[in-house]
């Protein structure tokens, strides 16, 4: 058991002393040093031995001094910082006080201490356990109903003297003003005792294991801790009581209901827990996890009473404070908050809400969150009304609503927070202009007929966008705006940005379309149609080629009396349009397509034939191509006859006459059978082919 306050012995007046001793102070601020010194005095006619005692309200670090002969003291090279201080003195009630170094330097005003009451009247407590034994060395406190300060903020305290039990179990006190006293009895291995001097007999009831605690100690990993310090604090009688340890387990036997701390070195974030005792129970504390706690604080819920309340602020090196409220945030995970700090959420849609930014110095325990109005209802067809620390979804029709989230902290402290929230359900309105820059300066409105392909800058604008809000201003402004434009110029291009520009590569008729959304989420397109003028000229060109006697293409030639084809299939237009194609051949002769055939009858022209193409593009653009086309006489075999025989010269009609021929074949030469046939009457070489009376065909 760790005791409350250190024991004092007083001598006690009958009547309070109003002389008292007039404290006071001055500063000496050491430039040269970040810290200062502080030297204070008592101005009385017995100034010395007073007690002066400063803790850091920061991490509880404390200096102690007592006042010289004189009446002087100090403290030097105080760090920064805020600190309480309290002047003590045997047969003086103690006094109060805070120094902001060095922010209230220099302090001159005077403290002034008064004596504490006295008297002629003697009590004595005894004190046994359960059995009748003597409890020795038990620490009794006696509460006088005259207050003085204590060491916590704002909070006046019964003037407390204390004795310890002598061998046959008595505290005695004298010089006491009155014979009712409120009485508290502490023992280590004892549970606390409140009574009074009306009843001086006390009984202390010894350690049980009737509601003993098994506690384990973990960190964030799950880890077992075997070197955690863990105490309770019983608040009903402001105790303190370390924890029983054995191996990884520690060991509490708390009555009532009590908080449990837990600490440990590698940890900066320990863990308290408030326990409501009614028996024997195991459970399990993480530390670590709440990182608003500090490892160099205990957190408790109300100042200390019942004669425990004047000791020394501190267990071991850490100081003890009075819990504050819990602090209870609000956030929206998929939505925004405008300029006038307002949240938005899209309407109908999910909303996740999350109340995991909430802080507690000693924990927080529940989380009571407030969604009248929101659609998402629980199991029983109710409005979500409570829940946990997980994240809420949820959706609001369009409109301001309110959010309130309430948060509980270990020890009861409540803070409440909330919200106003609009819910955006209307689309927004996407609008744009586009202003063409090309060989002018400043560019113009687009007129429908102005933008010309390769060349014409367009400046898309959606500055004139707006996003309706369900009528709801805020500060007489619409709170909400556009989060993002989303453009598609509709030849296969996009951009992002309330003002783009774009050049367009090709011509046609082409749909812009303008995707915008709010800040809430809510989408809506516009689209335009746009015409880009063709101002490019096709590019032109073609091959041609003859068939041989075998089928081949003769890529390149041509040959008289023989169709040479003309092919233009490698034109291109970025129109994509139809293309009219014109030719002329250079021989008197045109055509028209994207392929045509062309046969030259004269292959003397030493010079060939200049061949022309003309491409007309559906605007009206035109280019030309052209190519010399020689063309080469036909290869025609020189057969004739030789000699020609009969074997009758003078025949008569109905005689069989024999006749014998001589070919001879020059200019070509000749690797397979051909066929030569005898006309009658006849000449196989007129226009319309061969008209005579076949008399001979054979194969040579």
């Amino acid at each position: 058991m760790i005791k409350k306050r250190n024991s004092r012995t007083v001598l006690l007046a009958v009547l309070m002393l109003l002389s008292g001793a007039f404290l006071g102070f001055s500063v000496t601020d050491n430039s040269s040093a970040a810290n200062s010194t502080v030297v204070g005095f008592v101005d009385s006619d017995s100034p010395s031995g007073v007690s002066v005692v400063i803790i850091d309200k920061a991490d509880g670090q404390k200096h102690n001094t007592s006042t010289k002969e004189d009446g002087s003291f100090e403290f030097l090279d105080l760090d920064s910082g805020e600190y309480v201080v309290m002047y003590i003195k045997s047969g003086f009630l103690s006094v109060r006080d805070s120094w902001s170094i060095p922010a209230d330097l220099p302090i001159t005003d005077p403290v002034s201490m008064f004596a504490a009451p006295t008297g002629a009247t003697t009590v004595t407590i005894n004190v046994k356990d359960g059995d009748g034994e003597v409890v020795e060395n038990a620490s009794v406190y006696l509460m006088s109903s005259v207050t003085e300060d204590s060491w916590w903020d704002n909070v006046s305290v019964g003037y407390t003297v204390s004795q310890s039990t002598d061998d046959e179990g008595n505290a005695s006190f004298e010089s006491l003003t009155e014979d009712k006293y409120d009485v508290r009895v502490e023992a280590d291995g004892y549970y606390t005792n409140l009574s009074s001097t009306n009843e001086p007999n006390i009984t202390l009831t010894k350690h049980n294991n009737d509601n003993k605690q098994t506690i384990r100690v973990y960190d964030t990993a799950g880890n077992p801790l075997g070197g955690a310090t863990v105490f309770m604090y019983d608040p009903q009688t402001s105790t303190w009581t370390d924890a029983e340890k054995v191996g990884y387990t520690y060991y509490l036997k708390p009555e009532g209901d009590v908080l449990v701390y837990a600490y440990h070195s590698a940890s900066v974030y320990p863990a308290v827990r408030d326990l409501s005792v009614s028996g024997p129970a195991s459970f399990n504390m993480y530390v670590g996890v709440n990182t608003a706690s500090d490892d160099d604080v205990i957190y408790v819920p109300l100042a200390p009473s019942n004669g425990g309340q004047s000791v020394m602020p501190k267990i071991g090196d850490r100081i003890i404070k009075l819990n504050t409220n819990p602090t209870a945030a609000i956030s929206i995970t998929n939505g925004f908050t405008d300029v006038n700090g307002t949240p938005v959420v899209s309407a109908d849609l999910d909303v996740n809400f999350s109340g995991s930014s909430s802080t507690s110095a000693v924990g927080l325990v529940s989380y009571e969150w407030d969604f009248t109005g929101m659609s998402s209802t629980n199991s029983a067809g109710e409005d979500v009304q409570e829940v946990g620390l997980e994240p809420v979804t949820g959706s609001y029709s369009s409109g301001l609503h309110t959010v309130t989230l309430t948060v509980t902290d270990a020890f009861g402290f409540e803070n409440s927070n909330h919200i106003e929230l609009l819910a955006d359900g209307i689309e927004p309105n996407p609008s744009f202009n586009m202003t063409v820059k090309g060989g002018f300066a400043d560019g113009e409105p687009y007129n429908g007929t102005n933008i010309d392909e390769d060349d014409s800058v367009v400046v898309f604008n959606a500055s004139a966008s707006i996003d309706n809000i369900a009528g709801v201003l805020v500060d007489g402004e619409n709170i909400s705006g556009i989060a993002s434009y989303s453009w598609d110029f509709g030849d296969g291009s996009t951009d992002t940005g309330m003002v783009v520009n774009h050049k367009y590569d090709n011509p046609g008729t082409f749909d812009v379309v303008l995707n915008v959304t709010d800040l809430a989420g809510n989408s809506a397109s516009n689209k335009t149609v746009i015409s880009v003028n063709d101002v490019e000229s096709p590019q032109t060109s073609f091959i041609w080629s003859y068939t041989n006697q075998t089928g081949g293409e003769v890529l390149g030639a041509s040959i008289e009396d023989k169709p040479t084809h003309f092919d233009a299939g490698a034109t291109f237009d970025n129109s994509n349009g139809l293309l009219i194609y014109f030719w002329d051949f250079g021989d008197g002769n045109t055509g028209a397509g994207k392929t045509v055939d062309h046969t030259f009858n004269e292959s003397s022209v030493v010079d060939g034939f200049d061949v022309i193409l003309e491409v007309t593009d559906p605007s009206g653009n035109k280019a030309q191509s052209s190519a010399n086309v020689k063309v080469a006489a036909e290869d025609k075999p020189d057969l004739h006859v030789s000699e020609l025989t009969f074997s009758n010269n003078n025949p008569s009609e109905g005689d069989t006459v024999e006749m014998n021929a001589t070919l001879k074949l020059f200019g070509m030469n000749l690797t397979s059978p051909f066929m030569v046939t005898f006309y009658l009457d006849g000449c196989p070489c007129s226009s319309s082919g061969p008209n005579g009376t076949v008399i001979y065909s054979t194969e040579v």
